[in-house]
């Protein structure tokens, strides 16, 4: 046995030392938390939608796809942030009834834990590459990278994703109404339930943690096509909603909400999808956003 765990350890090591999206954004706020002003957290709506290439400050998108509000709390919690004076997080239709361990993409979990150190659960397979898919396919992964020096980088230096460029291949309108039905939440179920307090407790940490060191908080509400937004079901939104207009009261020194779900500002040529946005779209709203936030802490 001796022989085959000492196979399967190199093939491990090997594996996690091939950079990552997950790696990469570690790597760089282990070594730069504490220059960032602006810290972009959430989920693909962000990832896609804030291009820090434009940014005013000193900024960074730490978000990523189907990252939910716990884990954002979990990133904010992990690093030093001498310089930061804002804080951006989404406020979705999506975003208080979803975590990343009880949806469909939970297999991305394993990243949380071996590339950012996190303990998220008690599966072990959520703690390995090699627990996680088949062997020759670590064996190919390992290959191209150490032999043939491929690697594919999906973001920009500063956490932008670039995988949505313009123009879209898709239907705007069919992607929206599908995305929106898989946005919506039997939210009377225990699991869903279960999902809201969770991340209701992430942001209300968020916002005690901003408001001890008086970094302020914003509430970004990411452009949608009118299509997605017509399909969101309005008990959802309203519930969701609820919480952030909450703390806007409970918190006024601390908490703003930018707001773009359904701004005139963007037009179907912004979108990727019928809820992202493609690169032309993620230049205006990081610029909006931008030039918005001096004007919030003057407020």
């Amino acid at each position: 046995m001796i022989p085959v765990v000492a196979v399967l350890v190199t093939i491990e090591y090997m594996a996690e030392k091939i950079p990552n999206e997950y790696s990469v954004k570690n790597d760089y706020l282990k070594k730069n938390s504490g220059k960032v002003e602006v810290l972009y957290l959430g989920n693909s709506h962000v990832y896609f939608g804030i291009n820090p290439d434009y940014a005013l400050h000193q900024s960074y998108n730490a978000s990523y796809i189907s990252q939910s509000l716990d884990l954002d709390q979990m990133i904010l919690d992990k690093y030093h942030w001498k310089n930061l004076k804002y804080i951006v997080i989404p406020a979705d239709y999506v975003s208080m009834y979803y975590t990343l361990e009880t949806a469909n993409e939970k297999w991305r979990v394993k990243n949380y834990n071996i590339y950012y150190h996190f303990w998220i659960g008690h599966d072990l397979a959520n703690y390995a590459e090699i627990f996680n898919g088949k062997i020759q396919d670590q064996i190919k992964k390992i290959e191209n990278y150490y032999v043939h020096d491929k690697y594919s980088r999906l973001s920009t230096e500063l956490g932008f994703g670039t995988s949505y460029q313009s123009p879209s291949p898709f239907d705007i309108n069919k992607t929206a109404k599908v995305a929106a039905g898989r946005h919506t939440f039997d939210i009377q179920s225990e699991e869903y339930q279960n999902n809201f307090e969770i991340n209701k407790e992430a942001l209300n940490r968020i916002v005690r943690i901003a408001e001890e060191k008086k970094i302020r908080v914003i509430f970004l509400s990411s452009p949608v096509t009118l299509k997605y937004y017509q399909n969101c079901n309005r008990t959802q939104l309203a519930r969701t909603m609820k919480v952030y207009d909450d703390l806007l009261k409970k918190y006024p020194e601390t908490c703003s909400h930018i707001d773009f779900m359904q701004s005139s500002y963007f037009n179907i040529t912004d979108f990727y999808d019928g809820d992202h946005l493609n690169n032309i779209g993620a230049e205006k709203l990081t610029k909006l956003v931008e030039q918005k936030l001096p004007k919030i802490i003057n407020h």
